[in-house]
């Protein structure tokens, strides 16, 4: 009893330790720094690779990383000794890089800068360590290791912003690559998780995680093909349970029998992958835990929602638009220019040798004709009609284009919501009170009679607030109803727990598809009243300042507005407003330039006499002047 009665009080108070935000952010720091361990280990061809320092610049800095770059130092050392101090180099230059660039705006709107930075690094280090150090590394594997960390920040990144299928298995196979340089009594853990990934479900998840054996230990039996023959067996009809489990070592068996170089190793970690994978299969990421009764019903109708969505997706993205048929322009351009040419018969100039560059060639004259032509004047007419042609078929595929790519990006973003809402579902939320409340305030002005920049705050789910900021194009009655359409729009989706960056996003496909690329600018603040942390998302808007005592320091830059181009992204920023911070939102005609020559003392005024006092000072003429002044303030509650 009195053992019983001490596991169950260590279990409340692991709960406990857990729920609290400094367990979380304990937990999660062992998480990373037990991932940079482990990727440390990684090794191709028997010399250690930087995956742990992709990982390290794929986060978003902070806490997280430097717990990733002490794991990955460590293992460093603990795995590869002394000669491993180039990793050491390369994960302290990393460190630096992700602390500095990796919470930063133009870290997502450049994707490949993280990657690159990385890859800079990795190249940088083995140069210094050759003329240095004389290190002996070959020009094949510097090469690989200066690849492998851009790949490994990529495919990090991507996984930790779950963009998909394909994230997951490639960081699935680079684990393995890593986890088969270890071994716990006896075991390698790279077959455990071989073991674990090939009876999970997804063909490429074997074939990576086979891929990733061979490359760290290269052996007679190739791995690739036994996880992916694993993986057929599991698809036999009427098969019993266990066969799921014993799939992969039954295969590794069978192939290394046939080919006669049967090495026992393997099948202990892969037989334990199996069965850790039947006795445990809520351990996938995407499977989460289902509760009983309706809420079980609602939860599969929504991943089976989402995963009819994702169907769709695949489909528009394996579908291009037809390309412009050049051949068929010039075909019409041949027919409408020779066919009922009075001077056809006997002319040399006749259009079969038209060459499909004279459509792309501007300024086209008749010294650019083929020779011999008794008409040019009407053949130049009909191959410039042809060119207009190819420049209307060119828009429509652009257009085209754009329309998938929007349609695409929305199913995307409605299956990841719909995703995390089955698995909300089945994990039991625990409620915060709210420790800080919002104080907002706004002062506008208009020299029309309707205002053309529309202000929204508003509570979102759980302990979320947003305050919006919309500045519609020009000013008048055209200007107010799109950035009315704008606010009304983002409004109802954050509401319904939409993630801000992919309503800001659904805002930007729905311009492009209407082609009002331009129209409005986006401010949208994401406050989390339980923490005070918050996120500025900027859209094409002005810039925003943040005032903390009586010091002003600038927040993001003006950039094109939605709408220009499905490509195009927020700036995301992270600032915290929980230590006294103000936060002031401009529209254009505000008047940054006075703002900046304002002198604002401590104690800062409340945030409708600032918002008041910086729209007397600099509303400029002829635009419309909007500032929204966002302050926290801590909540009676918890005062």
């Amino acid at each position: 009893m009195m053992k019983n009665g001490t596991q169950a009080a260590f279990l409340r108070t692991a709960r406990r330790v857990l729920r609290s935000e400094a367990g979380r952010a304990a937990a999660g720091a062992a998480l990373w720094f037990a991932g940079g361990f482990a990727l440390s280990a990684a090794s191709v061809g028997g010399r250690f690779q930087p995956l742990a320092l992709g990982l390290v610049c794929a986060g978003r800095g902070g806490l997280s990383a430097v717990a990733a770059a002490l794991g990955g130092a460590l293992g460093y050392l603990r795995f590869w000794g002394p000669g491993a101090w180039q990793g050491v180099f390369w994960l302290g230059l990393g460190l630096a890089v992700s602390l500095t660039l990796g919470d930063r705006g133009i870290s997502h709107r450049q994707t490949l800068m993280l990657p690159a930075c990385a890859a800079v690094v990795t190249a940088g280090g083995g140069v210094l360590f050759l003329f240095r150090y004389g290190d002996g590394t070959p020009i094949p594997a510097y090469l690989l290791r200066v690849g492998l960390s851009l790949a490994a920040t990529l495919v990090f990144r991507a996984w930790l912003e779950r963009r998909g299928s394909w994230a997951d298995w490639l960081a699935q196979g680079l684990l393995v690559l890593a986890l088969a340089q270890i071994a716990v009594l006896g075991v390698n853990l790279g077959h455990i998780a071989a073991g674990y990934l090939a009876s999970q479900g997804a063909l490429a998840s074997a074939a990576l995680a086979g891929l990733g054996l061979d490359l760290a230990r290269p052996g007679r039996v190739g791995m690739t093909g036994v996880l992916c023959l694993s993986f057929c067996l599991r698809l036999v009809p009427g098969k019993p349970r266990w066969l799921d489990a014993a799939a992969p070592a039954l295969a590794y068996g069978g192939v290394a029998l046939l080919t006669g170089h049967f090495d026992p190793a393997p099948v202990p970690g892969l037989l334990l992958g199996g069965a850790v994978r039947a006795l445990v299969p809520s351990l996938s990421r995407w499977e989460p835990k289902r509760r009983r009764g309706e809420t079980a019903v609602a939860q599969l109708r929504l991943e089976q929602m989402a995963l009819a969505l994702r169907h769709m997706e695949q489909s528009l993205l394996l579908t291009a638009p037809i390309l412009p048929d050049r051949e068929a322009v010039l075909d019409r351009v041949q027919r409408a220019a020779c066919d009922t040419c009075p001077e056809r018969r006997g002319c040399k100039g006749r259009l079969e040798n038209l060459e499909e560059r004279l459509l792309e060639q501007p300024g086209l004259g008749e010294e650019d004709l083929p020779q011999g032509c008794r008409k040019p004047g009407r053949y130049l007419y009909e191959l410039r009609r042809g060119q207009e042609q190819l420049r209307r078929m060119k828009g429509d595929r652009r257009r085209l284009e754009g329309y998938q790519c929007a349609a695409r990006d929305q199913y995307a973003f409605l299956a990841d919501f719909l995703q995390n809402l089955a698995a909300e579902l089945g994990t039991k939320n625990t409620y915060r009170p709210p420790k800080y409340t919002p104080e907002v305030g706004l002062c506008t002005r208009s020299h029309r009679e309707v205002n053309g920049d529309q202000c929204l705050w508003f509570p979102g789910t759980g302990n979320d607030y947003y305050v919006l900021l919309c500045d519609g194009m020009g000013t008048g009655a055209g200007a107010a109803q799109e950035s009315q359409e704008a606010a009304k729009l983002l409004k109802r989706l954050l509401c319904a727990g939409f993630p801000a960056e992919y309503a800001l996003r659904s805002l930007n496909s729905l311009a492009v598809l209407r082609e009002l690329g331009g129209c409005t600018t986006v401010d949208l603040v994401h406050i989390q009243l339980d923490t005070g942390r918050s996120t500025l998302y900027k859209w094409g808007a002005a810039p925003s300042y943040l005032l903390k005592n009586g010091q002003l320091r600038k927040i993001g830059t003006a950039g094109p507005p939605p709408g220009l181009s499905q490509q195009a992204r927020e700036t995301v920023d992270r600032l915290s407003l929980g230590g006294g911070e103000v936060l002031i939102l401009l529209s254009d005609g505000a008047g940054e330039d006075t703002l900046l020559r304002t002198r604002v003392s401590a104690p800062t005024p409340s945030p409708g006499e600032l918002a008041a006092a910086i729209v007397e000072q600099g509303a400029q003429e002829g635009d419309d002047a909007t500032v929204a002044v966002v302050q926290l303030r801590i909540s009676d509650a918890t005062a």
